[in-house]
Order: structure tokens, then sequence, then C-alpha cells
């Protein structure tokens, strides 16, 4: 518990202050959102090449004040003011979903390297517009970054490495991927909830399962099987306007990897009922959640058996869980069980047992050059570390999210939101060249 209330302090609430470096990278805010001080503010206080010096609003009032209590030294009264702004070299953008293509090109277009939370964009056709412009793709071009935090902490690519790097696992053979949050969460005017800003649980929520069932699959683009969505009612979506008919609370969707694995995503951002000890009929409206959980069953594989077993063959079956994966630095455990068979060499069973263990990664297991850390650093705080270690053109850990596999997760939400029988999100119509 001790461990627990540190990290929560050290890393979310008051981390250590660190000497800003000569060569500091300053950070401009598009949009007084927020979700920055969590992202970007507080990890910032800890990064001695990163500092936090203007933020820009539609309304200038709403940014003063948010700049007033972030302690941020320039406020803008535009978008475009702050990219005008010759002190900013990075900007964040946490816009509505609707609005992170065009300022993400407006952004790169100005000469600024951008943190661009996720969903990049709108749709594919936004994602191959931005990803594939010449302005992203040249040589010397600023650093495009698609904000999936979580790829960048220590406990999802160990999660990984026993999936794929063990001498005891064998192929992926079934992926099932939950997250939750409970009816109430989001208030009934929230822009995830908003169809013309690109709103939506595929969209918002749901596109976390997608990027950790693409990243275990390793997979860019698995083949979407199935799509069930639940969408609000009625009700809720007459009051705010045309198309949020099309707004989904909640999506189930199947894939087919290329290897023929199979993968199961479950996602709900107004979840209710499923309470245990009581009758459904009771509870299928009150608020609850569950715990966010990535399993991963991998298929048996033979090794070597040991002197006391020789003349027979030894299997191991691998199931590797990993709980609450979207937001690892508060907390996480992932369960390794390893199903173990002796088979005699007429192909009778001998023996079977199973051996677990729970693995916890808040800091690099082997730190290196390119791998600094501390055990309280949240996932945006190692993702702020190779951002800065790009834009400095240092090698860092290795861990990135290319723009080919960005392009690759909106066609994904694409072909599930088709599969549903929804609409895509809409594309918008601004065009850099049409300035």
């Amino acid at each position: 518990m001790l461990d627990f209330l540190r990290r929560i302090y050290l890393g979310l609430i008051a981390p250590p202050t660190v000497p800003k470096s000569d060569s500091t990278l300053r950070f401009g805010l598009l949009g007084a959102s927020k979700i920055a001080p969590q992202c970007l503010i507080t990890p910032a206080k800890s990064h001695p090449e990163v500092m936090i010096v203007a933020v820009a609003a539609r309304d200038r009032a709403k940014a003063q004040e948010y700049a007033n209590r972030y302690n941020i030294p320039i406020v803008h009264g535009s978008y475009d003011a702050l990219l005008n702004d010759p002190s900013i070299s990075c900007v964040y953008i946490a816009l509505p979903n609707s609005l992170h293509y065009e300022w993400a090109l407006r952004a790169i277009h100005a000469g600024k390297h951008v943190l661009l939370e996720k969903p990049s964009v709108s749709n594919s056709i936004e994602a191959r517009l931005l990803f594939n412009h010449p302005l992203v793709t040249s040589p010397k071009s600023p650093v495009l970054l698609e904000a999936f935090h979580y790829r960048f902490h220590p406990a999802w690519q160990t999660f990984l490495s026993l999936i794929h790097d063990d001498q005891l696992a064998g192929p992926v053979q079934n992926v099932d991927c939950q997250t939750y949050m409970w009816k109430g969460f989001l208030e009934q005017d929230d822009i995830r909830l908003k169809y013309s800003l690109s709103g939506g649980c595929m969209m918002d929520f749901a596109t976390y399962n997608l990027s950790f069932i693409r990243d275990v699959l390793k997979d860019p683009h698995p083949q979407v099987i199935s799509a069930t969505f639940r969408v609000r009612s009625q009700q809720d979506s007459k009051r705010e306007g045309p198309g949020e008919d099309q707004i989904d609370e909640a999506v189930t969707a199947s894939f087919k990897s290329r290897s023929g694995a199979n993968a199961q995503l479950v996602a709900d951002m107004v979840k209710t009922g499923g309470w245990p000890l009581l009758p459904s009929s009771w509870t299928e409206t009150w608020p609850s959640a569950g715990w966010p959980k990535c399993v991963v069953q991998l298929g048996e594989v033979q090794v070597d058996a040991s002197p006391a077993d020789e003349g027979h063959m030894h299997y191991v079956q691998r199931t590797v869980t990993l709980w609450n994966l979207v937001f690892l630095h508060l907390y996480h455990t992932i369960e390794v069980k390893d199903k173990h068979r002796l088979i005699s060499k007429h192909s009778h069973e001998v023996r079977s047992w199973t051996v677990a263990k729970t693995i916890k990664s808040y800091n690099w297991p082997n730190k290196t050059k390119g791998r600094p850390g501390e055990d309280w650093w949240s996932t945006y705080r190692f993702q702020l570390e190779e951002f800065v270690n790009r834009v400095k053109g240092r090698a860092g850990s290795g861990v990135w999210v290319e723009s080919a596999d960005s392009i690759a997760q909106m066609e994904i939400i694409d072909e599930v939101y088709r599969k549903g029988g929804l609409d895509i999100r809409s594309t918008s119509s601004f065009r850099l060249d049409d300035r």
C-alpha cells in the first residue's frame, strides 16, 4: 500500500521538480483540456528538457484561467497565434477528435513537433492525408506521435516479452481484451459522446483495446470478423442533434490475424448492471465497472525434458493476463500460468501440473542508457521521455508508434464501424494546400 501511495504522490500529484537544461523543449497546449495536466503538465515537471510555456483556447478568458491554475506563462487567444509563436518548439493536441487532423497538420506546417492525442484523427481518410503528407514524411520533418502512452511503460513491454520472447511461449492463439467505465463517468454533453466531434466508444475507449490486440498479435491489420454496438438511447441522441444516433456507448468485436489467431474486444464506457449476489432486474440500471484486462492464450510448445523425465515429451501451454492495462502506473499485475504435460513415447499422459507466477514491472527490469526511469513514472512520463529522445535524435528505448501503425489503426476502426452497421466519423474539409 505504501508503494502504491508513493507512486500516486510522486507520479500524479507532486513529482520532483528538476532544473531545466539550456536545450529545453518549449511546449504549447492547443486547447485548455482536462487531460493535459495528467498527460503532459505533471510529467513535464520531472523532465529536465521539457517546459510547458503556453496555452491557447478560442476563449481567451478560459485560457487565462487555465494558465493561472497551472502556472503557464504565455496565453494565446487562438490556436493560430500559438502556432505562430516562435518561442514554442512543440505542441500537445488534445482537442476534440474532429479537430485533430487539421491542427496537427497546421502545427507540422508551422514547424512544431506534435504530441497528438489518440485517436490520431477521425477516420482512415484523414489518417492517410496526415501521415502520408510530404510535411510529415520528409527526412527533416518535425516529430509526430500518436499518444498511445501505455505502449511506453515497462509493464506493457514485459507483458509482450512473456508472450513473444520466452522459451515457454508458443504461438498466440487467442487474445481477449476488455475495458469498462461506469455509467456517469462521462457527462451527457461530453465530447466523447458527440458524433459531430468524432466521438464514440470505438473512437475513444475501445481504441485502446484495438491497439492492445494489434500489438499482441504482431499484425497491423487483422481481419474484422464481427462487430456489435450499443448506441445511445433515442432520448439522448435526439437531444444532441443529427448523427448522434450513430454514437456507440459500447462495442464488442472479433478479429482474426494472418497467422490464424483469434481476438475479441469488449469495451463499455457507460456500463451498468452485473452486480454480484443481486437479481439482475434490480441492478440493470446501476452504474458498474470491471477490471480492464488482456488475456492471451498461447499454443502448446515442446520443451526439453528434465533428466529425470528422460524418454518422455514435455509440453507447456501458457496463458498470460495483464490487469489494469490502461493505467499501468497506478496498479497492474501480470499473471502467468504455465500448464505442463509429460507424454510417454506411447502418447499417454504421464502427469500434468501448473506453475503460476505474478509479475509487476513499474520500471525497466534491465536498465540501459536508453531506458531511464523511476518506479513512480507514469505511462505518460515514459512516453514523454521517448518523445524528447526522438526530437533530440537519441536512440531511446526503441518503443514508438510509427505513422503506418496509426494509419492501420484508423483503417480497422472504420472497418469495425462498417461491420457493425454504423457510420464512420466524418472527414474534415480542411486541406492545407487550399490556404
